[in-house]
């Protein structure tokens, strides 16, 4: 964990990333580079963007599961990091989809921050999960209604706000519907520096928020399909 609430005892919005790394993450798109060299590239611009907004870089933190992978598993990649520490994984594909096993993991790293944050006397707004992934989960069906369930229940206790993000997936997509009250947004397979702007773009307007306030977020169209 790389944080400093020492030196910056600023109000901090904490956004954890569930990441799909899994073997179909190598499939070719329409730009000749496939679905995970995309998303490495999406994660340097979230860096990037991160790093030209100076009260972004002071409020949000970061966390990142991996989901799939060389090691097939769901698996904690980044622990809580301040947005002015961190620095883009290279990520690569292989394996299964254990998607309720990271979800699983998502909600701990929320609470997580939470207790680290109140023992600081921290403020925060409510924490983020933004859950990506390109196809249908792998983990046993039982497994999956028990995180889809559990990440309903904190929704509803208004502990996190979950954003599913089906990477040219309508089947992925309908799954992902499961865990939260906001519909999944189908992105473009090509877009993902887009939608990593937007990320940044919204997690700053959030974070100049105060704790309850209601937040506009930017306009998704740059990087969704047209019509969904």
């Amino acid at each position: 964990m790389t944080v400093d609430y020492v030196n910056n005892p600023n109000q901090r919005t904490p956004c954890v990333l569930v990441l799909d790394a899994s073997y179909s993450m190598s499939t070719k798109t329409s730009s000749g580079k496939t679905r995970i060299q995309l998303l490495n590239e999406g994660l340097k611009e979230f860096e990037k963007a991160l790093r030209s907004d100076s009260t972004a870089l002071t409020r949000v933190q970061v966390s990142i599961v991996l989901v799939g992978g060389p090691n097939s598993m769901a698996e904690l990649l980044m622990d809580w990091t301040d947005a002015n520490y961190f620095t883009a994984f290279k990520l690569k594909e292989g394996g299964n989809t254990p998607l309720a096993e990271g979800l699983e993991l998502g909600l701990n790293l929320v609470e997580t921050a939470k207790s680290n944050l109140n023992q600081s006397g921290l403020s925060y707004t409510r924490p983020w999960m933004l859950v990506m992934s390109d196809g249908e989960p792998t983990s046993l069906q039982s497994d999956w209604k028990t995180a889809a369930e559990k990440c309903k229940q904190a929704i509803t206790n208004k502990k996190v706000m979950i954003f599913p993000i089906g990477i040219d997936s309508a089947s992925g997509g309908k799954r992902l519907d499961e865990i939260s009250d906001r519909p999944c947004i189908d992105m473009q397979e090509t877009k993902f520096n887009e939608f990593f702007v937007w990320l940044s773009e919204s997690l700053s307007a959030v974070t100049r928020s105060r704790p309850g306030d209601t937040v506009e977020l930017p306009d998704t169209d740059p990087w969704r399909h047209v019509g969904i």
